[in-house]
């Protein structure tokens, strides 16, 4: 979700900032925002929103985000939003497809498991409007049976994840709260559960939405994490209960559920404590998945003893394997078509049909549109009409034995750019659409490879700013595209004015043969990509406005905006470095 402007007044000396208060340029009504994300229709669901019609009397409106396949049934008349995203994009970004369409001063993430007995929201929204600084609140989750369930979070930590978590709970309640603590008033926690919290519009103006980096668990830690550090309170309402079923909805994904809680639990340190503790944590949770299957052998005479003894042994291969993404909850790169003709191996995105008239490419090539954009040693660039569509065409040229013996054992240029697209668009990030890709092999040397990919009508960056001029907000704008890159794992390798484009729809990431999926980057592998795009735009904008840049691109981490001066000092002396080079 795009973040209410800021006002920012800079220090030149010491490029340090002052913030002021977001300024709200809508005014929205008093109205609850109720956010539902579901997978296709459950009884449990229809309970939810039974709960709601008969015990809650806030102005309201309900917006249910299906992340399943199947869509959701009509229900007529029923004043119910229903956004319909065709797949599982994850529980954080489709909340915050559901912040987008909210029209509420204040907002309820709910679960379709939760049951209300009682009008419980109108305290919750009362007691945020009487308390100024309260920015999100949780009531006590309770099971159906009335017993309680642990509805405050703590900031995790290697004792939190490597030590037995009941035992802190019980020694340290201070630090560690829990349904053991004896809570009986309002407290300030460190985070709530995300299966009931209300939040206030203004924290969402003021720290962003949810991080879609979190495909499943720990983006509601992450979110009061960024919303604590932004000045806002996290309350704990122990006198107001809501029944939750917990975890009926993932029961059924045992193994999946757990890989993708630990792919989570490393983000959430790599973003928070730094690259360093992510290592520390990966190393550690191998040692821990290892000792368990050890442990567990001997039980495997049981079935039960047997179930767990696999689901440890699965998660010690997938540690091994460096965390894949297609084990856990979250689809890695989605499947995609290979089809042999010509000599060539063609690759076509899910759903395509083959192009029988780019059949025989390399004549194709020669003959397709009027219009050369480029042709160098490395790559022949046109565009031309395909069929009914724009087509933006490009081979790959390949020199040299030195060049031709790497190919052996590396995707060709092509095969990497159009898998690069495939994961942005199954990641909601924004590039021209794939059309296919193709390549020839000889005995394993790679001869040629094609891309293809839909015409954006857009100006790059470089020539936008030149032509048209710039303002904060198209900065603004970038520098959110470029956080969401680097939160989604991406680093555009030649991240450039050039390979972004200006469309009206946004911004806009091409050439992707140099697109690499490592993980969240940290300071240094941040600064030494944004080096990149700070050195083409060092002569069209000014110093000062490349710092709102990277002010707009820390927001939220706070890792990174403790150590904002720093980051800038790094992205300056590589930037001075590459211009170097450059002129040389």
């Amino acid at each position: 979700m795009t973040s209410m402007p800021t006002r920012e007044i800079y220090r030149r000396e010491n490029l340090g900032y002052v913030h002021r208060k977001p300024v709200r340029e809508d005014k929205r009504g008093s109205m609850l925002s109720i956010i539902i994300v579901t997978m296709g229709e459950d009884p449990l669901l229809g309970e939810c929103l039974s709960s709601l019609r008969e015990h809650v009397r806030l102005p309201r409106e309900v917006i249910l985000v299906n992340n399943s396949p199947d869509p959701l049934p009509s229900g007529g008349k029923d004043g119910i939003v229903r956004l319909e995203n065709g797949r599982n994009l994850g529980y954080a970004r489709a909340v915050n497809r559901g912040i987008k369409a909210a029209t509420g001063d204040k907002i309820l993430l709910l679960n379709p498991d939760a049951r209300f007995t009682s009008d419980i929201l109108s305290a919750l929204a009362s007691f945020l409007d009487a308390h100024e600084h309260a920015g999100i609140a949780g009531p006590q989750l309770v099971f159906p049976d009335g017993s309680l369930q642990n509805s405050i979070d703590v900031i995790p930590n290697l004792a939190t994840e490597t030590l037995n978590k009941s035992l802190l709970k019980r020694l340290f309640p201070r630090s560690y709260p829990s349904k053991r603590s004896g809570i009986d008033r309002p407290v300030r926690v460190p985070s709530v559960i995300g299966a009931c919290m209300m939040i206030k519009r203004e924290v969402v103006d003021a720290v962003g939405a949810l991080d879609e980096g979190f495909f499943l668990y720990l983006e509601e830690t992450d979110f009061c994490r960024r919303a604590v550090n932004a000045g806002f309170e996290v309350w704990f309402l122990p006198h107001l209960t809501v029944v939750h079923h917990q975890g009926a909805t993932a029961r059924q994904f045992d193994f999946e559920r757990k890989a993708e809680y630990h792919r989570s639990m490393v983000r959430f340190f790599r973003k928070d404590k730094g690259a360093l503790a992510g290592v520390l944590l990966s190393a550690l949770s191998l040692v821990k998945f290892a000792v368990e299957v050890l442990g567990r052998i001997p039980a495997a005479a049981t079935p039960k003893g047997r179930h767990r003894l696999k689901m440890s042994s699965l998660l010690l291969l997938w540690s091994l394997a460096g965390m894949p993404g297609g084990w856990g909850l979250e689809r890695g790169l989605p499947p995609y078509a290979r089809v042999r003709r010509n000599g060539y191996t063609w690759l076509l995105p899910p759903g395509a049909s083959f192009p029988e008239e780019a059949a025989r490419i390399d004549s194709f090539m020669e003959t397709f549109g009027s219009t050369v954009l480029n042709r160098s040693r490395t790559t022949f660039v046109k565009s031309g009409q395909l069929g009914s569509k724009v087509v933006f065409l490009k081979r790959y040229n390949y020199k040299g034995l030195l060049d031709t013996a790497k190919n052996i054992f590396r995707k060709s240029r092509a095969r990497k750019a159009f898998e690069g697209a495939l994961l942005l668009e199954e990641s909601g990030i924004s590039t021209p659409h794939v059309l296919f890709a193709c390549e020839k092999r000889r005995w394993g040397i790679l001869l040629s490879s094609y891309i293809a990919t839909e015409w954006v009508e857009a100006l790059d960056l470089v020539k936008h700013a030149a032509r048209h001029g710039h303002d904060a907000e198209l900065i603004a704008e970038v520098a959110r595209f470029v956080r969401r890159l680097h939160e989604m794992g991406f680093i555009p390798v030649d991240l450039k004015g050039e390979n972004l484009l200006k469309s009206p729809n946004g911004i806009c990431l091409i050439d992707l043969d140099r697109l690499r999926r490592p993980g969240t980057p940290g300071l240094s592998a941040a600064a030494r990509n944004l080096s990149y795009l700070n050195a083409s735009f060092c002569r069209t904008i000014p110093h000062t406005e490349r710092l709102l840049f990277l002010e707009e691109y820390v927001k939220g981490n706070p890792r990174m905006e403790i150590r904002k001066e720093e980051l800038c000092r790094r992205i300056s002396r590589l930037t001075e470095k590459r211009l170097r080079t450059r002129h040389s």
